[in-house]
């Protein structure tokens, strides 16, 4: 009985997981659209944004993407000056990605609207509730 009592719960904490996940992709994929871009190419920005430049196999292992993935999100960001590759001065064989003025501009542009966004979104929880979950995610993420 307890066996089915565990199993019935951790179902349900999937199931939850699964739609609070895809309510808060959904608002921010619906967002990011208004600016034009995909939430894989805002992801883009955001690690160029916070990490500078840095390898495209590393960006790819940030977004949980393949690096084909990746490689045709930074070409279209490229189409847009929005982003630039470089060889790596260590190692040539290495393609790092950074971000154009253009691209700096479009991502100080987004940023307080999304943080807005995201600050709606959560804002059916009281601070407390936003750091305990905060902390049983990545509790969660971390196991």
């Amino acid at each position: 009985m307890v066996q089915d009592e565990r199993a019935n719960t951790a179902l349900e904490l999937w199931s939850r997981l699964t739609k609070a996940h895809d309510a808060v992709r959904k608002a921010h994929v619906k967002q990011i659209a208004t600016y034009k871009l995909t939430a894989p190419q805002f992801g883009v920005l955001e690690v160029l944004k916070t990490q500078g430049p840095v390898p495209l196999k590393r960006i790819s292992e940030e977004l949980l993407v393949t690096g084909a993935n990746i490689t045709c999100v930074v070409d279209n960001l490229e189409k847009e000056d929005l982003v630039r590759r470089v060889p790596s001065k260590e190692d040539r064989r290495i393609i790092m990605a950074e971000l154009t003025e253009k691209g700096e501009q479009k991502f100080t542009e987004i940023l307080p609207h999304y943080v807005d966004n995201m600050q709606n979104v959560t804002g059916v929880f009281s601070d407390d509730e936003k750091s305990e979950l905060n902390r049983l995610l990545a509790k969660l993420a971390n196991n």
